[in-house]
C-alpha cells in the first residue's frame, strides 16, 4: 500500500497544509474511524463536532471553514469531496489485471480481441465480437454475437451484453447486469398477445457505469442509448427505446418505460417510474418514488404520484400530514355539538334501537 506525506499530498491535490506537513498517510477513512495515520474529509460544517474526537493523522476541509480543534492536520481545498476522490485513487490505486485468456474462455469464430485483454474462467465470447484494449470480462460473462466492448471496460461476474449491444471506452458494468435484452412489446389479438420482434440495437457511451442486475432493453428498431458519463445505479430498468443523454444520474429502482426521452445532465431519484413515450427536459430533477405520467420541462424539479412541480408537490404533502389533526378537531366538533353517538355522526343513523325507533 502507498504512502504519502501530507505535504506530498497537498501538492498532488492544490492542497493548503494547516499543521505537520511531513505527517506520514497511509489510507482514507472516516472522520468517526480514521487512525493517526487515515485522511478523512469534511463533508459538510455540520459534522463539525466530531473533529473534536477524531483519531485522524489529516483532514480535507473547505478553505475558510473554521475548525473547534487545532490538532489536526487540515488540507485546505476548494472542493473537499472532489479532492477526496482524487486522494482515494492516489493513496488506494485500482491494481492493474494482468492480461490472460483462462483456459475455460470460449472464444467465438471471427471474435477480435485487443491488446492486455483478461477473460476469466467460463467467460463465453460469440461470433464476431471485438473487444477493446485493456478490457477485462469476469467469470461467466457473456458477450453475444457481433457485440462491441471498447477499450478499458470492467464487466463483472455473470453479466450478459447480447448481440447488437455496442459499449464505449472504460464502461464499468456491475454483476449480473443484462444488456440489450428484448423489450416488453406485443400486440393484443383474438388469438392472445403476439410478440413484436425486437431488431434494434442498445448503445452505451464512454465512462458509462451500469449498477448490478440492471436490465437495459434493446431497441425494436432503433437502438436505446444511454450517454456518456451517465450512472445507473443498482436495479435501475430501461425499456425499449429510450434515449438517455449525457451526464445523468439513476438512482436505484428507477423504471423508465419505452420510448422516453431524458435529456442531459438529468438526475432520477430511487423508485422513480416514468411512464412511456415522455419527454424528460435537461437538467430536470425527479424525486424519489415519484411517478412521472407527463413531459417536464427542462431545469423543472418534480415530485409524488403523480408527479408534479415541487412547489405543489411540498405543499400536498404538508396538506396531508394535517388530515390527522383536522380530523381529529372535526371528531371534537361533532362530539360538542352532539352529532356523534359511539363513535358515528348523525348522518350514520341511530347507534341502537330498531330503523326508525328513538334510541
Amino acid at each position: 500500500m502507498p504512502s504519502f506525506t501530507v505535504s506530498e499530498i497537498a501538492h498532488r491535490l492544490g492542497a493548503r497544509v494547516d499543521g505537520d506537513p511531513e505527517r506520514v498517510i497511509t489510507g482514507v477513512a472516516p472522520i468517526e474511524t480514521a487512525g493517526e495515520g487515515e485522511l478523512t474529509f469534511l463533508e459538510r460544517e455540520s459534522l463539525l463536532p466530531r473533529l473534536e474526537r477524531t483519531a485522524a493523522g489529516a483532514v480535507l476541509a473547505r478553505e475558510g471553514v473554521e475548525l473547534p480543534t487545532q490538532r489536526v492536520t487540515v488540507l485546505r481545498v476548494a472542493e473537499p469531496q472532489l479532492a477526496f476522490i482524487r486522494a482515494v485513487e492516489l493513496l488506494h490505486p485500482r491494481m492493474p489485471s494482468p492480461a490472460r485468456i483462462h483456459p475455460t474462455a470460449l472464444l467465438g469464430r471471427g471474435s477480435r480481441l485487443g491488446a492486455e485483454v483478461r477473460l476469466d474462467a467460463h467467460v463465453v465470447i460469440e461470433d464476431d465480437c471485438a473487444i477493446g484494449d485493456h478490457t477485462y470480462i469476469r467469470v461467466g460473462s457473456v458477450v453475444g454475437r457481433g457485440a462491441i466492448v471498447g477499450r478499458g471496460c470492467r464487466i463483472g461476474p455473470q453479466v450478459s451484453i447480447l448481440g447488437g449491444a455496442i459499449l464505449g471506452d472504460r464502461v464499468v458494468v456491475h454483476a449480473g447486469a443484462r444488456i440489450g435484452t428484448d423489450g416488453f412489446g406485443f400486440a393484443s389479438t383474438p388469438e392472445g398477445a403476439v410478440k413484436i420482434p425486437q431488431i434494434g440495437g442498445c448503445v452505451i457511451g464512454d465512462d458509462v457505469e451500469i449498477g448490478a442486475n440492471c436490465t437495459i432493453d434493446r431497441g425494436s428498431l432503433g437502438d436505446t442509448t444511454i450517454g456518456a458519463r451517465t450512472k445507473l445505479d443498482n436495479l435501475v430498468h430501461i425499456g425499449h427505446n429510450v434515449r438517455i443523454e449525457e451526464d445523468c444520474m439513476i438512482v436505484a429502482q428507477v423504471g423508465i418505460a419505452g420510448s422516453t426521452r431524458i435529456g442531459r445532465g438529468v438526475a432520477l431519484a430511487g423508485q422513480a417510474g416514468i411512464a412511456g413515450h415522455l419527454t424528460i427536459g435537461a437538467g430536470a430533477r425527479v424525486a424519489a418514488r415519484s411517478a412521472v405520467f407527463k413531459d417536464i420541462p427542462p431545469g423543472e424539479t418534480f415530485g409524488g404520484y403523480p408527479a408534479r412541480p415541487q412547489r405543489a408537490f411540498l405543499r400536498a404533502s404538508a396538506a396531508l400530514l394535517r388530515v390527522p389533526g383536522a380530523l381529529a378537531r372535526i371528531a371534537a366538533i361533532e362530539r360538542h355539538l352532539g352529532l356523534a353517538r359511539d363513535g358515528g355522526t348523525a348522518d350514520e343513523g341511530p347507534p341502537s334501537g330498531r330503523q326508525g325507533e328513538a334510541p
